[in-house]
């Protein structure tokens, strides 16, 4: 594959399966919302954003929690499966992800970018968070807490792209260094992770978000900005965004982020591809 047209490939590859997925959920009675940088890309866009190689979905606790077990049971797709940590920690995750299936990844020329082969899409669940603004505080702390001390046994994982900041890669190196893993395992640490994700609902919630993605707190709104979701043209299909789009990428990105370009330099570093 040229190195050239390679990155607009995979662009229709993540479409393809965005759309096989949806496809999945609403026979099943779910949907989803489009996350984060693909939120951009549909608005700016009306497809994906030029430079990027991942396509992110957002999805309620309760249909993620669906999803996982209708897709573990039967084979959804001929090109793509779906893994989480439960079904295999290789993954090294706490979310699931989308994968193309080997046959295919490797018949068509596709490089890998995690130990396991390709991710297509990242799957988030949504999650409520404490109304409470000190028990919100202490909840964004073991957030914090867990996630790094599971990413610190992702760190020498080959294949795997790494998208922490140099800051959130150094304070991991001081954990590895520290020896700490040894009193715990990731698959513990993503169980934790999950009991504290699932502990507030989002029925009861003001605040509700994908706690799991990279932004982290950025990441919680309103719950009334999610809303039921608009649905907006994204390449050649039509997927949901925040109702409240405007304020979702605001909060994410910042107030300028339709005029706003980043550097060369910052576009690599967001790539999961390398």
């Amino acid at each position: 594959m040229k190195k050239d047209n390679q990155l607009r490939e995979l662009q229709l590859l993540e479409l393809e399966a965005l759309t096989e997925l949806r496809n999945f959920c609403k026979k099943n009675g779910m949907d989803f919302f489009l996350r984060g940088g693909s939120v951009m890309g549909a608005v700016k866009y009306k497809g994906f954003v030029p430079w990027d190689d991942d396509a992110d979905i957002a999805i309620l606790r309760k249909d993620y929690m669906r999803l996982i077990e209708l897709t573990s049971k039967i084979d959804w797709s001929e090109k793509f499966y779906i893994l989480s940590y439960k079904s295999n920690p290789e993954i090294h995750c706490y979310f699931p992800r989308v994968l193309l299936k080997e046959d295919e990844r490797k018949s068509r020329g596709f490089p890998k970018n995690n130990k396991l082969g390709l991710t297509v899409i990242d799957i988030l669940p949504i999650d409520g968070t404490p109304n409470n603004v000190i028990k919100r505080y202490i909840y964004y702390f073991l957030t914090y807490l867990y996630r790094a001390l599971a990413g610190v046994w992702t760190m020498d994982v080959e294949d795997t792209v790494n998208m922490h900041s140099s800051k959130k890669r150094m304070i991991l190196r001081f954990l590895k260094m520290t020896g700490i893993s040894r009193l715990y395992t990731q698959v513990g640490m993503y169980n934790k992770l999950d009991k504290l994700y699932t502990k507030y609902s989002i029925e009861k919630s003001h605040y509700i978000g994908t706690i799991t993605g990279s932004l982290y707190r950025k990441e919680i709104l309103l719950k009334e900005f999610w809303g039921n979701g608009l649905e907006v043209k994204f390449e050649n299909q039509k997927f949901l965004i925040p109702s409240h789009y405007d304020e979702y990428l605001k909060q994410l990105y910042g107030d300028n982020y339709l005029t706003y370009t980043p550097s060369v330099e910052e576009q690599y570093s967001k790539k999961h591809i390398k």
